[in-house]
């Protein structure tokens, strides 16, 4: 008798030992805001129903009252996984929505700037948003051919443009490398500024490698200065050239009009010789003859005085502009 009532109060104690074992567990679970940790709390509690015995009926009413607590938790866990896939969906939906708007996705490919800006943005919501995996995939799939199709669009893009730079380069090599021969050599200095010129306006434009472009811009811009350059020496030369000309046409002017008042000179000396003979036939009667003479040798002779002396004004008008434009 003693022996089964020890065992009886052992197991009456063993059920109070579970009871608050249990009471304290639905205590800790009900208060969790995570689920799955407050289930885990309970799976714990329901360890301890192997561990002790119990009368049947004491062990019914504390499983009883664990079932419950699993209930209410699986059914919160049932309902949250109901708004976690309304909200999945929704997502899903919503984000669907957008990459269907956004070139390159769904709709027809346009790459640009503000496409691949929008496929960054969208990737960056995917990753945030909540989705179930499956669709989480998907829509991070086409994200992902989208992005590869627009790498590809600007590999041809970029293949296509240097194939079409380096063309464009190699036109344009030869143009440049032949006005540069020109500014060096040629002296048709106006067609080959003209020429170079329309090579300057063949860079407007046109498709070329920026390092290319530089290069042959800076080798024109080489023929430029140095056709500048000639032509400057050209000009500076021919100044001189006319300069030495004018000079000696200055001096040329000077001897003539020196020559010519010397000549009037030694005519006003004999005109005086002429004019004093013409006075003492003035006195004569028998000399009629030698007066008509003498007179038409002093009318002749005044008449080239006139001349010389015309002469040298013209000479020295023409002397005085030739000076100022030499000064100017």
């Amino acid at each position: 008798m003693e022996n089964d009532f020890l065992t009886n109060e052992t197991l009456h104690q063993n059920y109070l030992n579970l009871k608050e074992i249990l009471e304290n567990g639905i205590s800790r679970a009900t208060v969790s805001d995570n689920l799955h940790e407050a289930k885990g709390i309970l799976i714990e509690v329901q360890q301890h129903f192997r561990e002790l015995k119990l009368q049947r009926e004491a062990r019914e009413e504390l499983y009883n009252r664990l079932q419950e607590s699993f209930q209410a938790i699986n059914l919160k866990i049932e309902d949250e996984k109901f708004e976690l896939e309304l909200e999945t969906l929704a997502n899903y939906e919503e984000l669907k929505h957008l990459m269907e708007k956004t070139p390159g996705i769904i709709t027809p490919f346009n790459d640009s700037k503000d496409t691949w800006n929008n496929l960054i943005e969208i990737q960056a919501l995917i990753k945030t948003k909540k989705l179930r995996r499956e669709q989480r995939e998907e829509l991070l799939k086409l994200i992902q051919e989208a992005f590869t199709m627009i790498k590809m669009q600007r590999d041809e893009g970029r293949k296509k443009f240097e194939n079409e730079a380096h063309e464009n380069y190699t036109r344009l090599k030869e143009l440049v490398d032949k006005g540069l021969k020109l500014a060096e050599e040629t002296h048709e200095y106006k067609e080959t500024r003209e020429f170079l010129k329309k090579i300057q306006g063949e860079f407007k434009g046109i498709k070329m490698i920026s390092e290319q472009r530089e290069e042959l811009y800076s080798r024109l811009q080489t023929a430029f200065d140095i056709l500048g350059k000639r032509l400057d020496d050209f000009f500076r030369y021919k100044k001189k050239n006319w300069e030495t000309k004018m000079n000696y046409t200055l001096s040329r002017f000077d001897a003539d009009i020196f020559e010519l008042q010397q000549a009037i000179v030694k005519e006003k000396e004999y005109l005086e010789e002429l004019l004093d003979q013409m006075d003492i036939l003035e006195t004569s009667v028998r000399e009629a003859g030698g007066k008509l003479a003498l007179q038409a040798r002093i009318v002749s002779l005044k008449h080239s005085i006139e001349q010389k002396t015309s002469q040298i004004y013209k000479l020295q008008i023409e002397r005085t502009d030739l000076k100022a434009r030499l000064e100017q």
